[in-house]
């Protein structure tokens, strides 16, 4: 990563030649835009309300006092399903995930064939030796070929493993979900950050042209002899400060830029804004959203089919003690059996019946260590269970709570644009009221601006917070 060290100039291009007239007209304009803005709970302000576009450039930026160049490219932004349907298709997450499903669905058909009619083939040949008592010793070639065909009655050991495989593979297809559902969530983090920091560092860009301005006309002022110093170095303080909170923003928008890249192997120059308008709706504070959560969570659902697999487990481990019945089909072949003697052959079709234990009780010792896997995976259900309960609350406060701070930050915003609007008419006229005033207002400014920006982000992320604990997340469709 390489560091630039410019001397004290205004970052952007645009904004060198930004004067105190420009950053008011700015400030008028984005107090008008969010006054007229109705912010309401069930249409909050959004990204596109802050830009006046759908469409937000990402230029490539050195971490520094460096220009963030945008480069001219003709290629479209990208959307929030574009990355989506990317970042599934290289995601080493859901990759392994895939590859348990097919293990699982493996394990089905192996127990499945347990089940299934079984072919054996058996031929074998060479000398042999045979002596009857006061018989000499008879030399001759063995020669025995032998066909089964076995077909399983009743094996209830591998009728519960059958079923137990069946459930396992259910569980599978619903981790598989699981793990569908955080690809998408973190594509969708990913693009909000990408979003909120880059309109952030734009922030910060204006807020230290602000503050550089007040610097200029304060060294004017005290070459003349009309400021004093310490007023000189305390605007300086505020302006290394404003550049500290720029470097911090770069880093954080070239963080979220790499994040979005390793998520979808992508480097896009510019994507449109993401909007939770465009996400199923959530009825926040609705009583049936914990039981839609406890119902169709991909997670709850796979653990409760681990603790019906195991059920099934423990079922298979208690019918060791039954016989097992079959049917055999059997073809022999032999010539020289025990001596010598011509070739005959022997065709049976036979039931079976076997029965054997352990005398150490090792099937009852099995079915023990089972029931014990049985109690932590209900244990875990039940934690589970709650952690979501919890979690899911605590996402509708959060949503609830960024409406509201979209709100007060509006508010805010519209009252320091006004208080910037009046500092650039003082300095226009070459008559600072109050330093201290003047350099408030761009902080505050910046403040508003940012933590409205952070509200829109998290207003969008606990939509797709509460849509993913709900299986609805996968509505999001590429």
């Amino acid at each position: 990563m390489k560091i630039i060290n410019h001397s004290a100039v205004c970052p952007w291009p645009p904004l060198r030649l930004l004067n105190w007239a420009c950053i008011a007209t700015l400030a008028m304009g984005a107090s008008s835009v969010w006054s007229q803005t109705a912010v309401n709970e069930r249409n909050p302000l959004r990204f596109r309300d802050v830009t006046q576009s759908d469409v937000l450039a990402l230029p490539a930026v050195e971490i520094g006092d460096a220009s963030a160049q945008v480069s001219p490219s003709n290629e479209p932004a990208l959307e929030l399903t574009e990355f989506i349907q990317r970042a599934l298709d290289i995601s080493p997450q859901l990759q392994q995930v895939r590859a348990q499903l097919e293990m699982a669905q493996s394990g089905r058909k192996i127990a499945r064939a347990d089940l299934l009619p079984s072919f054996s083939l058996r031929h074998a040949t060479g000398p042999e030796q045979s002596q009857a008592l006061q018989l000499a010793q008879d030399k001759h070639t063995y020669r025995q070929s032998t066909v089964r065909l076995t077909q399983p009655l009743y094996n209830a050991p591998l009728s519960h493993e059958l079923a137990a495989s069946r459930q396992a593979e259910t569980s599978a297809e619903f981790r598989f979900q699981s793990a569908y559902d955080n690809v998408l969530m973190s594509v969708v983090r990913s693009t909000v950050d990408v979003a909120s920091t880059r309109l952030v560092l734009d922030f910060s860009n204006v807020q230290l042209a602000q503050l550089q301005n007040i610097l200029n006309y304060l060294e004017t002022r005290v070459s003349a002899g009309a400021a004093s110093p310490a007023d000189l170095e305390r605007a300086r303080t505020r302006v290394l400060n404003a550049r500290q909170i720029r470097i911090e923003q770069q880093a954080a928008y070239r963080n979220s830029l790499l994040e979005l890249s390793r998520l979808t192997g992508l480097t896009p120059l510019a994507i449109r804004l993401p909007d939770a308008s465009r996400f199923p709706d959530v009825a926040v504070g609705s009583p049936q959203l914990q039981t839609l959560a406890l119902a169709q969570n991909p997670d709850l659902r796979a653990l409760q089919l681990d603790i019906e697999a195991q059920q099934s487990r423990i079922k298979a481990e208690m019918s060791k003690y039954l016989p097992v019945v079959g049917v055999s089909l059997e073809h022999d072949n032999s010539k020289n059996v025990q001596g010598t003697n011509g070739p005959h052959t022997n065709t049976r079709a036979l039931l079976v019946a076997t029965w054997a234990t352990s005398l150490g009780g090792k099937e009852w010792h099995q079915a023990e260590q089972a029931r014990a896997e049985l109690r932590s995976r209900e244990a875990k259900l039940t934690d589970e269970s709650q952690r979501l309960s919890q979690a899911l609350e605590g996402d509708m406060a959060l949503l609830q709570s960024a409406v509201l701070r979209i709100q007060t930050a509006q508010l805010e915003q519209a009252s320091a644009a006004k208080v910037v609007e009046a500092v650039a008419e003082q300095l226009k006229t070459g008559r600072l009221g109050s330093l201290l005033d003047a350099l408030d207002a761009s902080e505050r400014f910046f403040a508003a601006r940012q933590r409205l920006v952070q509200s829109m982000g998290q207003n969008i992320k606990a939509h797709a917070q509460i849509l993913q604990r709900t299986g609805q997340l996968r509505a999001i469709k590429p």
